[in-house]
Order: C-alpha cells, then structure tokens, then sequence
C-alpha cells in the first residue's frame, strides 16, 4: 500500500518521523467552542498526535459508518485470494432485495442484476447503497451476512478496537440495542485510518462520481458522491482540504462522520458519532458538516510543529568518577525535538523531568549517551531526546584501582573470601589453643608420672 500523506508532504513527515515521540493517548487542547457531537476523535495523522478527544472510549451506535468496515474486509479478501475486482461479480439476491425494500440508500441495481466487485464498492462509498452494502457482505461472508458480521468483529478485535461490535455489514438501525452496530470515536479512527491507507479505498473516498458501465440489466449504472459533501465545490459545504470522508445520516437519527483532510503540509483524521439530528435531513447534515469544518478549522489555524528543544543544548551536568582534571561532565542534547503544538503557547510551559545515572565513570568519550531528557507539557509526556556527554575524559589510574578496590568490597565473592579467611583464621587459632592445652596436659601428666615413680623408690 502507498503511503497516506500524498508525496508533497513527506518531507515533513519525515522529519517528524525522526525527531517526534508524541502520545497519542491523551488530548491537551480544547478548542474555544463546544462540540455537539456526544463522540468526537480529531488526530493530526503526520504526528499521530491526537489534538483533541471526547468520550473516545464509549460505545456509540456505528450507523453507516459500518460501511468502511465492510470496505476493508472486502478489498482485504479480494486481496489475500488473489481475486480481480473488476472481473469478479455478485448479483442481488431476493432476500437482499427484500431486507432493504423502502430505503432510501440505494445504488439502482436491479434484482438479478450482476456488478463487479468495484463497481459495488463505488456504489457503497459513494452513494451509501445498502443493496450494494448487502451483496458484498454476501459475496465475502459465503453467502451469510451473520458469518460476515463475525468476520468484521474478528477483524476489528485484530485492528485493536475495543469497544466495537458489528451486527450487520451496513450499520442499520434497531429499535432494540442489542441489534444495532457499536463502536467508539477510537476504533472508528483506527478503521478509518486503515481504510484511507488501501490506495483502491482512498481512490474511491476521493472520487466523485463513477459509471459502473453496463451490467446484464443497465447499459450505464451512473453512482454519484452523496457521501460527502464537502468535496463538492457546488455543495454550501464544501471545505477545500478535505481529501475523503464518509457520513451516516439517517432520518429521525443522530448522524456520524469520517474524513480526513490535508493543507499546508498538515494532515488532520476526524471522527464524529451521534451528532445530533435534526428536524430534517437537511438540518441534520447542516450540524454534522457545520461542526466537522469547526474543529477542522480550528485545527489548521491554531496548530503548528514547533521546536521545542534545539540539538546541542547544555542542559545537565552528571557527576564524574575516577578524574583528577574534572567532577562534573556537561550533557548536551542529541537531537532536535519538535511538536505540533498551540501556535500561541509560550514554550516557557514546557518543564524537564531528567533520567540520569547517580555518576559516571572515567574514562568518558565525548558524544556518548548518558541518560535522556523528558519533556512534560500540561502534566504529559509530549516526548524525550537523549542527553550526551560534551567532551572527553582521561581516567586516573590510582583513582580508578581505588574505585575497582572500592566496588569489589561490595561484590558478593570479596566478601565470601573475607568470610572464609576469618573463619579460617578462627578455626586454626581454636585448633591451635587446643593443641597447646594438649601439650600443657601431657606435659602435667608426664611430670607427675615420674614423680610417682621417684616415690615409689623412696
């Protein structure tokens, strides 16, 4: 697969590639309005870096968002089996025809009609076709949409989402919860993510309208992109950076979006669920479009990648071992360090938090990695950059036996043969006094033996 920055951008996603270490876990800014959507996901996709979050892990109803899933496992089977979209079909079945009898997402195909497989992905992605949606369920699922919905739930669990459950390949709407398609602001960004890396789904997301060309029913099935309208440039909200995107918007329902949009070498990735709908349909596509470009805005115009730590800096000194020219070795940073951060926040904010060894040791070579330097902004890690050694240091060698003498009375072996040589010490000494005591007895005995005998001859 491509890359998802289009080639003019990756010379900044390179440079952010080496020098960012950001976490994506946590969002520190809050934009200056807010947003009406119970679930919101909005990530700068050059950084990974999420910008700002809400309600990210809850569970909210997919809708049609549950389209892009069935996208992807799509496109990954056709490709895992080797199999051509434009030369394998599937026709619409009775029973798919009559699950979807009365929507008002429907791509035109016909009852026995047979589409390739890109054709029906088109028609999905750009028109939100729910017979489309269905008949590639089917193809994929082998001819079972429940074996397709367990195949999208193993593939999400293999993604990393946690809090996503799919019941059906379109996302439908049941009054009973336990029918409906679930998800969190988080997953739907990771599956959208994946589905804007495939370049085949990208290709479609970005298009406009397609000819699916003539089938065993039509001479031309025209699709055309009602999924977004803010790619259109004749649509009230058309957002020129928006390069991809898909909505679910449904009458009576809370609405959902996914796009991604790109400009002046930033790229953002956005995630709406259960906006709120409307009185009418056309109110509620004014709420979800109207707060999309909001925080997109907000994002393009308030953030920029910022140096936060220049290359070389002295920013720590560690104490030396084992010298007699110095005590103390500078550290300077290795690299440069660079966030996407507020255009208006003082770098002032940034603190330290350092890693370092208690000492070093002499000899030092100069350019060695000794410890790093944590940045924290807003009570969060937003990265680090190792901390070097700035020059060189010759050892002392007496200073450096006395350190081996001083660090070898702490090893367990040095005071294992200290151990031994006292209870050697101990032990021959006893041995000693006892042979000592033995010759005094024998000595006492020997001279009162014979002065028994010298009596003996008195």
């Amino acid at each position: 697969m491509k890359p998802l920055l289009p080639a003019v951008k990756k010379s900044l996603a390179l440079l952010l590639a080496v020098t960012l270490f950001l976490s994506p876990a946590h969002a520190a800014y809050l934009p200056s309005f807010q947003p009406q959507s119970r679930g919101v996901w909005l990530e700068n996709t050059d950084t990974n870096q999420v910008i700002f979050e809400q309600n990210a892990n809850e569970p909210m109803e997919a809708g049609y968002l549950a389209k892009l899933m069935t996208a992807l496992m799509t496109v990954e089977y056709m490709e895992a089996n080797s199999l051509d979209m434009d030369q394998e079909t599937a026709a619409l079945k009775l029973y798919i025809q009559n699950l979807v009898y009365g929507s008002a997402n429907l791509g035109g195909i016909l009852q026995g009609e047979e589409v390739t497989i890109r054709g029906l992905l088109y028609s999905m992605l750009l028109q939100s076709a729910n017979e489309a949606t269905l008949m590639l369920g089917d193809y994929v699922g082998d001819g079972s949409l429940g074996h397709f919905a367990d195949l999208m739930n193993q593939r999400a669990a293999e993604l990393g989402c946690t809090g996503t459950t799919f019941a059906d390949p379109a996302g439908f709407h049941d009054d009973d919860p336990a029918q409906n398609s679930w998800t969190t602001p988080r997953d739907m960004a990771i599956i959208f993510r994946k589905v804007m890396e495939n370049e085949t789904l990208r290709t479609i997301l970005q298009a406009r309208n397609y000819d699916i060309g003539p089938t065993n029913r039509h001479d031309s099935l025209n699709q055309f992109n009602y999924t977004n309208a803010m790619m259109s440039t004749t649509s009230e909200f058309y957002y020129a950076p928006v390069d991809g995107g898909f909505i679910s918007v449904v009458s009576g329902q809370n609405a959902g979006i996914a796009v991604m949009a790109s400009t002046s070498g930033y790229s953002y990735l956005l995630i709406l669920l259960e906006t709120p709908g409307g009185a009418s349909l056309a109110d509620t596509r004014t709420t979800l479009y109207g707060e999309a470009e909001d925080l997109l805005r907000w994002a393009f115009d308030s953030f920029a990648v910022r140096t936060v730590m220049e290359k070389g800096q002295i920013m720590e000194e560690v104490p030396v071992k084992y010298s007699f020219t110095t005590d103390h070795m500078p550290l300077a940073t290795a690299e440069t360090f660079m966030a996407l951060m507020p255009t208006s926040m003082d770098l002032t904010s940034v603190q330290y938090r350092y890693d370092l060894p208690e000492a070093i040791a002499a000899p030092v070579e100069k350019g060695l990695e000794v410890g790093r330097l944590h940045l924290i902004l807003a009570d969060e890690e937003i990265g680090s950059v190792p901390l070097m050694t700035t020059d060189y240091i010759e050892a002392s060698k007496p200073l450096v036996w006395l350190g081996w003498l001083e660090a070898s009375v702490h090893t367990f072996w040095f005071k294992f043969c200290v151990l031994f040589v006292i209870s050697f010490v101990v032990l021959y000494s006893s041995l000693l006094v006892q042979i000592k005591r033995r010759k005094q007895r024998q000595g006492k005995y020997s001279r009162y033996n014979a002065q028994r005998k010298q009596d003996r001859y008195l």
